[in-house]
């Protein structure tokens, strides 16, 4: 059984590091080109903490960015994040293996697939490194509630509170998450005294080694003339926060339509969570319902992005595992309905794995090639908008192409390059400068990350 089951799970994570590693050959994209552009801009390891005070500063990715280089291949510029996202596989198994190695498989499936996780574990942001830590940080607490002993787990939660954050600080949430649900856990067994006693020695060395990392990174921004910076800040707006969310759900289960009818369908699954069997249901209510609307409610600034909501992502898998493996367990028209679920989910994942692996997220680098067919020897463009600016310049840096990228006004050179997000439309034959250019080479990007892209070549 432990062979069958150690052959299953290998399978299963050579599946999850295949789409992840066909996913991660394309160029960098908006956000992954700016981490970039800012690690090269640092200089050293310690002008990763210091002078980068900006939201796209995942630490430890961007420590990796400036260690591989600036002009090395982007798979291995992603290697971080697939390693990252490959071994969550096998740790979100061992989180129920003990209690049934049928539901630590499914857990491994739903973590190798899910276009979620797939898509943050192939680009080159600290959001794998994040659900790595967290998952860990899952399996250390799940591991110590049942006889509420091991000196050790205290530091291992350090350990990966402290790498959770320095990776994406995201990680903040779960973090509230995981204490609430051993709090409320321990207050059902033993009441209010002894549940705050025991929580607060579990979490204390945990808490302290937040606090400091949170406070360097704070200190450094305080220290900077231009504070913390955001590459795109928005105020919290209601269908905004609802779109990121159904968004959300649906790449998380490979749903590939947007629909608002996700979201009573997942409460309704976390409402059930007990009754489904699950060991876990306080962890999956705070993480899944109250965190997300929590900050619906403290009107949480950039609400439109979902990988902001990864942890109720990660959580929602490890329910769809727990719940679906019990219902299969218990037979009839349980297990009829779990497996059909599945089914679902895994096909339409895939779906969407591969049209993540066939659009590479618009694939910048098109652009870098294109331009090179016309001008062999190095290439001058104009930027429509400055956030395109680290797109090309990293493109350019992977193919070893000279091109100089000129701020947005009035310079009529040869190539002008435009980029829209979703629901953004490109300029028909743009003038500038009372030259006209034309469109020969563009990209629209799919799914949960990506540009799209225009380049345009000035008329005779």
């Amino acid at each position: 059984m432990q062979r069958q089951f150690s052959f299953f799970l290998a399978a299963i994570m050579l599946l999850g590091l295949g789409l992840r590693t066909a996913a991660a050959t394309g160029g960098l994209w908006l956000d992954e080109a700016w981490s970039a552009e800012l690690a090269h801009m640092a200089g050293t390891p310690l002008g990763v903490f210091l002078k980068i005070n900006h939201d796209n500063n995942h630490h430890l990715n961007s420590l990796w960015l400036q260690f591989v280089g600036f002009d090395a291949p982007p798979l291995l510029q992603r290697a971080l994040s697939i390693v990252a996202g490959t071994l969550a596989i096998p740790v979100a198994a061992e989180i129920f293996r003990r209690r049934s190695h049928g539901i630590a498989l499914i857990a491994a499936l739903l973590f190798a697939v899910s276009p979620m996780v797939v898509t943050m574990g192939s680009e080159a942001r600290g959001y794998a490194g994040m659900s790595l830590a967290l998952l860990l940080a899952i399996l250390l607490i799940d591991r110590w509630l049942v006889d509420e002993r091991g000196e050790r787990t205290r530091m291992r939660l350090a350990l990966c509170f402290a790498l959770g954050a320095l990776s994406q600080l995201t990680m903040l949430f779960g973090c509230i998450a995981l204490i609430g649900w051993v709090c409320l856990t321990l207050y059902a067994r033993h009441g209010v005294v002894v549940a705050a006693r025991r929580a607060l020695v579990l979490f204390f060395p945990a808490v302290i080694t937040l606090g400091i990392v949170l406070g360097v990174l704070a200190g450094a921004a305080l220290a900077s003339p231009l504070g913390f910076q955001f590459g795109d800040y928005k105020p919290f707006e209601l269908l905004l926060f609802l779109h990121a969310i159904v968004e959300m759900l649906g790449y998380t289960i490979g749903w590939p339509i947007v629909s608002l009818w996700l979201m009573p369908a997942a409460l309704i699954l976390v409402v059930l969570a007990r009754r489904l069997g699950t060991d876990r249901a306080i962890f999956y209510t705070l993480a899944i319902a109250a965190f997300p609307v929590t900050l619906a409610i403290l009107h949480a600034g950039n609400p439109g992005h979902p990988r902001y909501y990864l942890v109720a992502a990660l959580a929602l898998l490890l329910l769809i595992a727990e719940a679906s493996g019990t219902m299969i367990a218990r037979g009839g028209w349980h297990r009829g309905l779990a497996l059909l679920a599945l089914a679902g989910i895994t096909a339409g994942s895939l779906w969407q794995d591969v049209d993540l692996i066939r659009n590479q997220r618009g694939d910048p680098t098109q652009a870098i090639i294109a331009m090179r067919a016309r001008a062999p020897r190095g290439g001058v463009v104009v930027i429509d908008r400055w956030m395109g600016q680290a797109m090309l310049e990293v493109a350019a840096a992977h193919l070893h192409y000279p091109i100089r990228v000129l701020a947005p006004g009035c310079k009529p050179v040869r190539f002008l390059f435009v980029d829209r997000f979703k629901g953004e439309t490109f300029p028909v034959d743009p003038v500038r400068c009372g030259v006209r250019y034309r469109a020969f080479a563009s990209a629209r990007a799919h799914g949960l990350s990506g540009s799209h892209w225009t380049l345009y070549e000035r008329r005779p």
